[in-house]
């Protein structure tokens, strides 16, 4: 039985996209971009993003960091509506109340908010990092603009950093550092508040640094974690630290939605005017690759360093637009989408994990 011509012409285009695919450079996925051959830290200057979701996350992150700095003065019957004691061993979530003998409740909402977590990633892939992570959004949204107002844009930090010790440099990274230490600081008391309560806090920075010893200790402490995170470990923390973004390799798919180069359109690369036959739509600037503050170049893949911050996915859309070529390029897209063109499936799986979430 012959096949149809609609399967034959599935078929090609499936071979197609497999051969471009394959065209594509791994050995990416021998290495961290963040350390180089020698094993030594690979300092990520980013270029500054700009762009429709770049806007858009930044109002998210004005909302959020408002929540953030209002919900410790917010308070149901006298209580603060989030408090998280684990001297007192004492935990509020939204005005409730529960002690260690609640523990069990609160093991079942653990279990299954991480349900939902799991669910979520299947679906969506790393949205949750790139758009409403607290280290994403106080690095990239918060530290991050206060360094392109002090230091300029990436060329100019390059350039910073590689010049001597001279006025310039000095008067630069001292006000860097005063800056960032501040905010670390100013995070730290909120952080405190969210532990022992904002009055509390308030009330032994009134009384002084000698009589409340051990608290100020750990108030030291926790701005100094922010300070070192936020100044020199930086998305270190993402690749490193973090076990969200391991959890990729086994939970997501080929329906996943992630932030993806759409090779199909995009290979084989060439320049602008490149006299290429059948050449893809990618000119091959590395605006993605520049402007991506894990230094990574997603037109290799999903990849364990990506948080699908979308700074990419604008920076892309702008060269389109400016060389007279459809958007999109880099996109939320699933695997599937690309190589086959298929639509978003509600998988089994993740009707399974809806299941578990709702009983």
């Amino acid at each position: 039985m012959q096949d149809h011509p609609n399967d034959i012409n599935l078929k090609e285009n499936e071979r197609v996209a497999l051969l471009k695919k394959a065209l594509l450079d791994q050995e990416f996925r021998d290495s961290v971009g963040t350390i180089t051959k020698e094993g030594k830290r690979n300092y990520i200057f980013p270029q500054k993003p700009f762009g429709r979701l770049y806007n858009l996350r930044s109002y998210f992150s004005y909302f959020y960091l408002l929540l953030f700095f209002t919900l410790p003065f917010i308070k149901v019957e006298g209580e603060p509506i989030f408090l998280f004691n684990i001297l007192e061993r004492k935990f509020i979530f939204f005005g409730q109340v529960f002690w260690p003998q609640d523990f069990f409740i609160f093991a079942i909402g653990l279990l299954t908010f991480l349900v939902f977590v799991i669910l979520f990633t299947v679906a969506f892939g790393r949205l949750f990092c790139g758009w409403a992570c607290p280290q994403t959004i106080f690095m990239e949204l918060v530290f991050r603009k206060i360094e392109y107002w002090i230091e300029g844009d990436a060329n100019q930090q390059r350039r910073l950093k590689a010049m001597p010790w001279n006025a310039e440099k000095i008067r630069k990274r001292v006000l860097k550092i005063a800056a960032f230490f501040i905010v670390s600081f100013v995070i730290a008391n909120f952080f405190l508040g969210y532990v022992i309560g904002i009055d509390r806090v308030g009330l032994m920075i009134q009384e002084g640094a000698l009589v409340h010893f051990g608290v100020f200790s750990a108030l030291l402490i926790f701005t100094l974690v922010f300070f070192f995170v936020y100044y020199w470990f930086r998305e270190q923390v993402c690749l490193i630290v973090c076990p969200y973004g391991r959890l990729q390799g086994v939970l997501l798919d080929r329906n996943s939605i992630v932030v993806a180069y759409d090779y199909v359109r995009g290979e084989p690369r060439g320049k602008l005017n490149d006299p290429l036959v059948n050449k893809g739509d990618c000119i091959n600037c590395n605006a993605c690759v520049r402007v991506c503050p894990t230094g990574i170049d997603i037109r290799n893949g999903t990849q364990l360093e990506c948080v699908n911050c979308t700074a990419c996915i604008d920076e892309c859309d702008t060269i389109m637009e400016s060389v007279g070529l459809p958007k999109g390029l880099i996109r939320y897209a699933s695997e599937d989408e690309i190589e086959k063109n298929a639509k978003f499936k509600f998988t089994a799986r993740m009707k399974g994990y809806t299941a578990v979430v709702i009983s």
